[in-house]
């Protein structure tokens, strides 16, 4: 009998051990009961607590994308300035107006490079005498080779206005005069009489012995 009532006991202890274990396994005591027989509330739900069919609780505002400060743009560093035109010197515009003045005449030369099918007016040698006067000095033996190399026989005249221009220097004169020389005769000749009327002229006495030599010497007036 005594050892009826131990087992007894000892299945009790065992049912209530397992009513225990099988509260504990209840979410939040939710099948519990208070001291009144009413069911107990369910306990706080601690932070991070899953909530309805085992989703984690949404907090809320947790659906839109978290609020972050904008990173400032890096400034965009301005294009750097175009340099501004600086003033021309002295020297810089004397240059710019030789070599303007050296274009002209170079242009002039390429007009007379072919034959016109018409003589040289008188208004033309002038104005390509003139247009010579105008190009600098430092440059007057360049362009006056190239005038020489390029003009033909036919625009001749217009190199005996340089040949005639006693402002030229004797050196410039000097160059187109043998050039004149090496023309045909029939080219040269005109000239080298106009040359012998002016005694002032710097190659007056080179004409006279090449017209002398050549008997060519106009007689002298009685």
């Amino acid at each position: 009998m005594k050892n009826m009532k131990i087992a007894g006991a000892a299945l009790g202890a065992v049912v209530l051990l397992a009513a225990a274990f099988f509260w504990l396994l209840t979410p939040d005591g939710r099948d519990a009961e208070d001291a009144n027989g009413h069911p107990s509330k369910p306990a706080a739900a601690k932070a991070g607590s899953r909530g309805r069919e085992g989703k984690p609780a949404r907090r809320k505002g947790a659906d839109r994308p978290a609020h972050r400060n904008p990173t400032p743009a890096a400034p965009v560093a301005d294009a750097p300035d175009a340099e501004p035109e600086t003033a021309m010197t002295e020297e810089e515009k004397k240059e710019a107006e030789e070599d303007k003045r050296v274009e002209e005449f170079d242009k002039a030369v390429d007009k007379w490079m072919e034959p016109q099918g018409k003589a040289v007016t008188m208004e033309e040698v002038d104005k390509f005498r003139d247009m010579f006067r105008r190009v600098p000095k430092a440059r007057k033996d360049e362009c006056v080779h190239r005038a020489l190399n390029l003009i033909p026989d036919e625009n001749v005249m217009l190199l005996a206005g340089i040949l005639f221009d006693k402002e030229q220097d004797k050196e410039i004169i000097d160059l187109v005069y043998n050039d004149i020389l090496n023309r045909d005769e029939d080219v040269k000749k005109p000239i080298l009489r106009e040359i012998f009327k002016d005694k002032d002229h710097p190659n007056w006495a080179d004409t006279a012995w090449i017209l002398d030599v050549t008997g060519e010497l106009p007689k002298a007036k009685r």
